[in-house]
Order: C-alpha cells, then structure tokens, then sequence
C-alpha cells in the first residue's frame, strides 16, 4: 500500500500546472492534474485525493463553483481545498473561504509556505480520518449494548480530547476511571474576546450561540494545526493546551491573531461589528485528571501555571495589546529572534514572591504596528528596565521621548502615567499586581 498523499492541481496555464508539478513531486508528493473545473470534478469524484490545489480564474466554471459542487458531494467534502490566485484583495479571501476552501494563498506561490500549508492541511486531515475510524471502532465494540449506552459512549466522546486521553495513557474513553491523573510538561493559552459581555448583550441568546460557534470553528483549526487541543471553552474563551511546548502555542496564538482581519471582513460584510481578542501563554508543570463522581466525572487541568496564563491574557486589555506570553515562553524558543517581541513588564502574581517578566509578541500585528513597535522597541525596553531599577526620572524622559516622536501606544502612556504620579507623590503607582 503506498501512504504517499496524492494532491490534485487544478489551473487551466499549463505553465502553473508544471511549475505546481514539479515543486510537489520534488517534495515527494504524487500529482493528478486537471485543466478546468470539469475536469477537476470527473477526476475528484471517481478518485478523492487527499488535498486540492485550485486556481479561482478559469473559464466556463470558476474555482468558486467548483469548491461549493466538492462541498456538497459526500466522497469529496471532507477533502482540503486550497485556492490559488493572484487576485490580492481580502475580498476574494473571503469569497474563498464562504464558498467552503479551507486555505488561499497568492500567486507567485512562495514554495515554503505552499508546503507548509500543504502538510497542516493534511495532519488536520489525517486527524479527522482517525477520529472517523475511531468513531466506528467505537461502534463496534458497543454493539449489542442498549441505545441508552450508546448514545452516553457517543456524547463522552465528543467532550474528551484524544490528546487528553493519551497523556493518562488511556486508550479509549470506557478506561477512564474518577482519580485518573498524570503530570506534564505543557504550555497554556487563554483566548479571550474583548468586550463579549456588550456585544452579547445586543444579541438574542440565539445569536450569541451562532456567533461563539462561528468564532470558534475558524478559530480552532489554529490550535489544531499547531499540536495543540481544546481542554474546555468558558463562555467566549478558549483553554488550550499543548504538550509540544512554548513553540507550538506561541504559533497558534500568532496564526489567531493574523487571521482576525480575515475574520473581521466577513463580519463586516454582513453588518456585525468586528471583534479583538487577547491572548496569554505560559508554560509549566500541570496536573491533568479526572474529578467529580463515578456517575457524573469531568476532565480538568490543575496548576499554577494554568492560573498565570489566565492572568496573562488580562493583561492584554490592561496594555491595549493582542498577545502577551511569560518568560518561560520567550526563553523556550529554540529562536526567539524569529519573532518580534519587546519586555513589556514584571509584575507581582498574588500568592508568588518573586515577580514574573512578561513580554509583548506583536508578531501578529499589522505591518504598520510591526515596523512602529521594532523602531522604539530598544528605547521602549531602556525605559521598563530604568522604571524598575527605581530610575523614575530617566525612565519618564524616555517614554516622553518616544511619545512625542509620535509613537503613542497604550503601554507607553501606561508607563508614562506611572512616572508622573512617582514623580508628584513619591511613591510608585501600583499597576502591575495580577
């Protein structure tokens, strides 16, 4: 049996189709080509592949039409779809994804980020198989048992990750027993929607369901891709947890935030008032487990490093920052200069002595905001580290400095507040405890 996926390309310049060609077969990919959309469906109904690439400018039948017709046909709706074109509007992004592709990237295509989609793409597909073969396994075994059973079996399924199955080395939902526990290695992420309470508050209870589940079945796959999964969702927010560590989590945390502007497009299209989100990361020692009752149990993950993540992701409203991560995130990174980051503070975590640094990823932002925050990062950190060496004076001449530059964010003005009333009082404001 040969395990090799099989891509499909679909673009009707034979020039795009070799180019495609030979850079997915020197990959090791096996290639199927098809030069228009109904060639493209012939060939995707009588052999699924296991992703397609397709070009949205063709005549006769455009890319749009040919991902809504593999959408509603059974052997071809669960199969990934990337759109190719050189189309560069968020428009036609969103245009892509409503019609049902779950990826678009820009001619020229960039061959390290073409295969790096490709093969997110294809463990996210390889995961939804197994949980396919999983489910029918399941059946299986608890056949002959009443509907009642099945139905609970079923139902326990969906609200247990795998994942977490396997860190109690566990290898199917029925070996759960009440007290099962483990301790692991982990890094943490909170996701919060900024403002959720007033913008529920204008929405019937209907709305407020439709739109967390649309929120969150685009924001999911992020976390997915990276390694990561879901421990729980409290309200508007997210817990996830990843056991490959700082890099996998900060990955996820950075792919949410540059796609909310993609999100935000769709919203505004469709009347609804677009949306921000914090997130915080941090990384430690957890205990994961089960409590409650034999009759009714309940997964859960216990440490203080889930309570500091948490606190983390409050800090990104109190700074007007998306992303802020600990120490122990910046210092796990097999590169850390790959990202852009700055030290953005320390502050006193209740119930620990010593303070934690914290650190602003602003990898996500806008380019605008990229090239701002590089350009008076040096200065910016010069005047964290002088406000908390007690040099109140020197440290206000340097937020001042930046500030009448014209580089005005709300950390900075954090900052500066804080050395106007050290300066007039003598005493230090205390914003910082989390």
């Amino acid at each position: 049996m040969n395990d090799t996926p099989t891509i499909m390309i679909v673009d009707d310049f034979e020039k795009n189709l070799i180019l495609l060609e030979a850079i997915l077969t020197s990959i090791g990919y096996r290639v199927i080509m098809a030069r228009n959309g109904e060639e493209a469906l012939e060939k995707a109904l009588r052999k699924p592949p296991d992703l397609i690439l397709l070009d949205i400018m063709m005549p006769k039948m455009d890319g749009y039409q040919v991902v809504r017709r593999l959408k509603e046909e059974q052997r071809t709706m669960i199969i990934p779809i990337v759109m190719l074109s050189g189309l560069k509007e968020v428009y036609n992004r969103v245009k892509a994804l409503e019609a049902g592709a779950d990826d678009f990237l820009t001619k020229p295509v960039n061959r390290k980020e073409l295969e790096s989609r490709i093969k997110s793409l294809l463990k996210v597909k390889a995961y939804n198989d197994y949980m396919r073969s999983y489910q029918e396994v399941l059946q299986e075994r608890i056949s002959g048992k009443t509907e009642e059973l099945r139905t609970a079996l079923n139902s326990f399924s969906r609200f247990v990750p795998r994942e977490f199955l396997k860190c109690l080395n566990k290898q199917n939902i029925s070996d759960v027993k009440l007290g099962d526990q483990a301790l692991k290695e982990m890094a943490i992420l909170f996701s919060d929607i900024r403002s959720f309470t007033s913008l529920s508050e204008k929405m019937t209870p209907g709305e407020n369901f439709n739109f967390l589940n649309s929120y969150l079945k685009r924001m999911n796959p992020f976390i997915w891709n990276n390694n990561g999964f879901i421990d729980k969702y409290i309200g508007d927010e997210i817990m996830a947890l990843f056991p490959g560590g700082e890099e996998s989590a900060l990955s996820a945390a950075i792919e949410m935030i540059k796609y909310l502007p993609i999100y935000n497009t769709h919203r505004r299209n469709c009347g609804y008032t677009p949306i921000k989100i914090g997130i915080g990361i941090h990384s430690g020692t957890v205990m994961l487990g089960t409590i409650g009752h034999e009759i009714f149990m309940q997964s859960t993950v216990i440490s203080d490093a889930v309570n500091l993540a948490s606190r983390l992701e409050s800090l990104t409203k109190l700074y007007g920052v998306s992303l802020v991560v600990s120490n122990n995130i910046i210092f796990g990174l097999k590169d850390p200069t790959k990202y852009n980051y700055r030290f953005l503070d320390k502050v006193k975590v209740k119930g620990k002595d010593e303070p934690v640094s914290v650190y602003e990823v602003f990898e996500g932002d806008s380019q605008h905001q990229i090239e701002r925050k590089r350009k008076s990062r040096e200065k910016f950190e010069k005047g964290v580290y002088e406000y908390h060496s007690n040099n109140i004076e020197q440290a206000y001449k340097i937020f001042n400095d930046i500030w009448e530059s014209g580089d005005k964010d709300k950390a900075l003005n954090i900052y500066r507040e804080r050395c106007e009333y050290y300066l007039k009082h003598g005493t230090r404001m205390i914003f910082e405890n989390i």
